[in-house]
């Protein structure tokens, strides 16, 4: 038997299988049960969200041996037909290839035949928008007034060219896109029922990119299963999608925060030369910006998960919220500009620089404020004719006081003027300087073992804050403490997040544990899986094992004097 994609598989059958469009599965089933059966309707929405669907479930209710039933069986052999897509009164027909007044003429030739088998003849017309003019005005009068048993139900993606005489003699219903956590429980109940393995952050991955279509979901999900055959995992997805991790994207605005042009540029090009698209780029960097600005006033997105609230909440702390501002409207502009660009390494390079620059702007209302105290706006150059300023809400220049002018010089002699302390223009007031933040001492009498290390969790979690930054710190404290013995820390963490938030900043975590046990620690950190835990080895191979392994092996350490290294 061939394979069936799981968007056809597990297409809704019945009003209740219909994610997310309530308000009009509720209005369908009510106008059937009170016999009030509207003679055409107009389901309109975006791709994907369940309007022919809707359709096929609207003829099997009316259609259906045991109905009109605001729930179909699903059983007798008109329901059978219709969800085969063979019943001889249920005609689907494509918009798009049936687009001319002859086509609306043969179907109006049919309208006369009853139905052969059922109570209504149904009409669904999809992509109904791609009628001409011409066939929409040749079907005006049969819409309008159609014999009692044919139904009229029509689905279009742009609703807006459909012909308003054609809209006021239906019954219009809009469908709204699918929310993340919809999909997400949607994907997360066809796994079970699949038995595939897969993490939360994956199913979050594809609903995101599905953006509010359920079926573009389930069509990237088929695509993730031949990649990933039953084991689903968060990386591989990303491997997938092209899609570059949060902590990237966390990295490159700490860049930009800390001026660090170089790093910047050169973590740009990784991201580029790993494949992905500039465009695509840019539009998921104004998306992480988008959710740390929400992050800033206080909204908590249902499009990402709450473990990921730390990473937004750092950047979020970083920056003013005029500053995100900036930030946000800066790479929407880019965005458009990239679309028409023959080198758009370049325009990011240049974004890049400009997005290092953002502590030198200033605001245009505190310019003018300056200008209008007496204050002279100092340029890097002077420049013979004045040039008007961009559409900017910042410019890079800066303010200082304007020198009293000379007086102009006279023909007659004059006695000395008297000298009198001059009134200087005022000045801004100078902004504080920001107070450096103390340092922290170590926190002490902490053991290197298990207990201790559990008992001070908190301790050592505020230290690594202060050396380093909140997200390994938080990632530390949630972390599993799984063996304590020797050099070795092995930690076990529970969310892909918080393992790459730790596996990053592991380099950097070592030499402060080090310092702070007053030994040398090497950590281990491996992400919990939902199956059977590997057992952890706790004896550490020594030279004498690996020269058991094989003579030749031993010979050649001999000769060579080798140590082990680490990992070993």
């Amino acid at each position: 038997m061939n394979y069936i994609v799981l968007a056809r598989k597990y297409r809704p059958q019945s009003f209740s299988e219909v994610y997310a469009q309530d308000h009009v599965t509720e209005i369908l089933q009510n106008s059937i049960e009170a016999n009030r059966i509207a003679h055409a309707f107009l389901f309109t929405g975006p791709r994907g969200v369940g309007k022919t669907s809707m359709a096929r479930i609207m003829a099997k209710s009316l259609n259906c041996e045991h109905g009109p039933t605001a729930h179909p069986c699903n059983v007798c052999s008109n329901c059978v037909d219709i969800t085969a897509g063979v019943s001889s009164d249920v005609i689907e027909i494509d918009g798009a290839s049936n687009t001319s007044v002859d086509d609306v003429r043969d179907l109006q030739k049919e309208l006369v035949y009853a139905p052969t088998q059922s109570k209504y003849k149904i009409y669904i017309i999809d992509e109904v928008h791609m009628l001409s003019k011409s066939a929409f005005n040749a079907l005006l009068k049969t819409l309008e007034e159609p014999p009692d048993n044919v139904v009229f139900i029509f689905a279009t993606t742009e609703a807006q060219k459909v012909l308003p005489t054609i809209v006021s003699r239906c019954q219009r219903h809009d469908f709204k896109r699918i929310p993340v956590e919809a999909i997400v429980r949607r994907l997360r109940e066809i796994c079970k029922l699949e038995n595939i393995k897969v993490d939360e952050e994956s199913l979050h991955l594809i609903a995101r990119k599905a953006d509010g279509g359920m079926r573009d979901a389930l069509s990237l999900m088929d695509q993730v299963l031949s990649y990933c055959l039953n084991d689903v995992s968060v990386s591989k997805v990303r491997e997938i999608f092209g899609v570059v991790p949060t902590l990237v994207f966390s990295e490159m605005f700490k860049l930009i925060k800390a001026r660090d042009s170089a790093s910047l540029i050169n973590q740009l090009h990784q991201v580029l030369e790993a494949g992905m698209d500039a465009s695509e780029l840019l539009v998921n960097m104004t998306e992480f910006i988008r959710v740390v600005l929400l992050r800033k006033v206080g909204v908590a997105p249902s499009d990402i998960t709450s473990e990921e609230y730390l990473v937004y909440d750092e950047i979020a702390n970083l920056f003013a919220q005029d500053d995100l501002l900036y930030l946000i409207s800066t790479l929407i502009q880019a965005r458009a500009e990239i679309r028409s660009s023959s080198n758009p390494q370049l325009l990011l390079e240049v974004l890049m620089l400009r997005l290092c620059k953002i502590e030198e702007m200033t605001e245009v209302t505190e310019l003018i404020r300056l200008v209008q105290n007496g204050a002279q706006v100092a340029r890097p150059a002077p420049s013979r004719a004045a040039t008007p300023a961009p559409s900017s809400t910042r410019t890079t220049s800066t303010a200082k006081s304007q020198p009293p002018k000379a007086s102009a010089p006279s023909t007659k002699p004059a006695p000395p003027p008297v000298q009198k302390p001059a009134t200087p223009a005022p000045a801004p007031a100078p902004m504080p300087e920001p107070e450096p933040e103390p340092e922290s001492a170590p926190p002490t009498g902490i053991k290197f073992d298990k207990a201790s290390i559990e008992q001070h969790k908190n301790q050592i979690k505020d230290y690594i804050k202060t050396k380093l930054s909140p997200s390994p710190a938080i990632a530390f404290a949630r972390a599993e403490i799984e063996l304590c013995e020797g050099e070795r820390l092995c930690l076990l963490s529970t969310s892909p997040t918080l393992y790459d938030a730790l596996s990053s900043e592991r380099d950097r975590i070592e030499p402060l544990l080090s310092q702070l046990f007053g030994q040398k620690v090497r950590i281990t950190v491996r992400l919990a899986t939902d199956g059977v835990e590997p057992k952890i080895e706790l004896k550490e191979k020594t030279i004498e094992d690996v020269k058991g392994i094989d003579p030749l092996l031993a010979k050649y350490i001999d000769i060579t004097n080798s140590k082990l290294g680490r990992g070993f």
